[in-house]
């Protein structure tokens, strides 16, 4: 792995080095392309202007004999003496230096030739003088063009080089980049092959935990992450030692609570039946609620030991195909009995969901929890509508009500334990939260999930979707033949 990086790094550096050095490259010949020769052009095309206007001042006087005419040429031809000067110390080259030169002798006789003709008394047409001016005109002009033309090719040379050098960098430069990609994917891939799938392993091995299967994580791994495979392990022991003795608290609690619970119900069995003597309407309404307490302990209790069980992985689903309907229709049967006391309507609607493979009597807590919740939250003269139905899963069961509602900040806690909504006190509903807390875990125990939607005063939604395959289960299951 190492050798990975230290090869994309090595690839990396020598693709920098080559780019900067032919960045480098062109950078120096554009700086000697804008410096020299476009400065050349720009003063020899300068100069070509000054001299047409020297020349110009020069024909207006030889006419006239104007001395004004005559200081404006003196004027241009220092002018041009200056622009000369700077175009010699523009150029780079001895053969066009040595030219500038040539300029500057072929300037100064003609100069001198003009200075003559105005020293000179005679105002006759003189050809010596006259071909002298015109011969270093001609001079001049000539040179300006060589100037011009010599260092406009030299500009399409050098801007040429440029485009040559950065297409050639340009194709360089792709293939190290590419080159440095292909490292990187096998790089990657090593990096893969050799880190991320121990740790793939050891995510599964920590999400069968959580579901309480605590089977040994092995990893294909010798470094640091085997060390932590090896603690995920230990802590894995721990918690399965802990959740068993637990559990084996919870039942011996529960057991010890079902003995006195068990001689409190027969109590009253015998006090209702008023074997000792009769009893009042008082007397008998508060051993009714005795009942209804005993019976509520009950079932926490059962609950609870429940609840510990799944914790520890110990518990057992029996799982057999069922049609959803045969659990479902006896429950709401059950459930209008219950209702219309608060004269509250329970409709069923059974729109051909698919048989699945379930435990039915924890599929029917399920139901029955949630169906006594929805009656429970919901006020007299409401309705609560319960569904069964085909989805992408498998069979969907929806319990919908007009109830009280949750509000969207407690709608994600409503499914862990002890958790009550903070609108429940409005309606006495005598839970401490456990119920939600044990549908989810049968749910989820199933393979299944479980969600809801509510508003405030506006009803809820609990909806229950269950796999139709077995493979999808993900808590221990035995077929139903095989029940203890």
């Amino acid at each position: 792995m190492m050798l990975g990086f230290g090869a994309i790094i090595i690839i990396m550096i020598i693709t920098s080095t080559y780019i900067l050095l032919e960045l480098n490259s062109v950078s120096d010949e554009a700086k000697i392309t804008l410096s020299s020769d476009v400065q050349v052009v720009d003063l020899a095309k300068q100069l070509y202007a000054i001299l047409q206007d020297e020349n110009g001042y020069a024909q207006k006087y030889l006419i006239s004999r104007d001395e004004t005419y005559f200081s404006l040429f003196i004027a241009t031809s220092k002018r041009f003496d200056q622009y000369l000067s700077s175009l010699l110390k523009a150029q780079s080259d001895e053969v066009e230096r040595s030219l500038t030169r040539n300029m500057r002798q072929a300037h100064e006789s003609y100069v001198a030739s003009m200075q003559s003709e105005r020293d000179s008394q005679e105002s006759d047409y003189n050809p010596v003088r006259d071909n002298l001016r015109s011969d270093n005109l001609k001079i001049l002009s000539r040179s300006i063009d060589h100037l011009i033309n010599t260092n406009q090719v030299s500009i399409g040379n050098a801007m040429s080089r440029i485009e040559t050098t950065t297409n050639r960098s340009a194709k360089v430069a792709l293939l190290l980049i590419v080159g440095t990609l292909l490292a990187a994917i096998s790089a990657a891939l090593i990096i893969t092959r050799t880190i991320t799938s121990p740790i793939d392993d050891l995510i599964q091995g920590t999400e069968q935990i959580v579901r309480g299967t605590f089977e040994p994580v092995r990893v294909s791994s010798n470094d640091e992450i085997a060390l932590l495979a090896h603690a995920v392990n230990d802590m894995s022991v721990k918690i399965k030692n802990i959740n068993k003795h637990r559990t084996q608290i919870m039942q011996q609690i529960s057991h010890e609570l079902q003995t006195p619970l068990q001689v409190m119900l027969s109590t009253y069995e015998i006090l209702k039946t008023q074997s000792p003597g009769p009893l009042n309407d008082e007397q008998i309404q508060m051993l009714d609620t005795i009942r209804g307490g005993i019976k509520q302990l009950a079932s926490f209790s059962k609950q609870y030991l429940d609840l510990a069980k799944i914790d520890s992985g110990m518990m057992k689903y029996h799982m057999e195909w069922t049609d959803l309907l045969q659990i479902i229709e006896p429950i709401v049967e059950d459930a209008k009995l219950i209702a219309t006391r608060k004269n509250i309507t329970v409709e069923l609607a059974a729109l051909g969901a698919p048989k699945v493979m379930v435990d039915a009597k924890k599929i029917s807590i399920v139901v029955s929890n949630l169906l006594s919740n929805a009656i429970k939250y919901t006020r007299n003269d409401g309705n609560v509508r319960v569904k069964l139905g085909p989805c992408t899963m498998g069979a969907c069961i929806e319990i919908q009500d007009s109830g009280i509602g949750i509000s969207p900040e407690e709608l994600p806690e409503i499914f862990t334990r002890f958790y009550q909504a903070s609108n429940t006190g409005r309606i006495r509903s005598g839970g401490i939260g456990v119920g939600l807390a044990l549908v989810r875990a049968y749910t989820e125990g199933h393979g299944g999930k479980i969600y809801a939607q509510s508003t405030v005063d506006g009803g809820s939604t609990f909806t229950v979707e269950l796999p139709i395959s077995p493979e999808e289960f993900q808590s221990p299951a035995i077929p139903a033949s095989n029940q203890e």
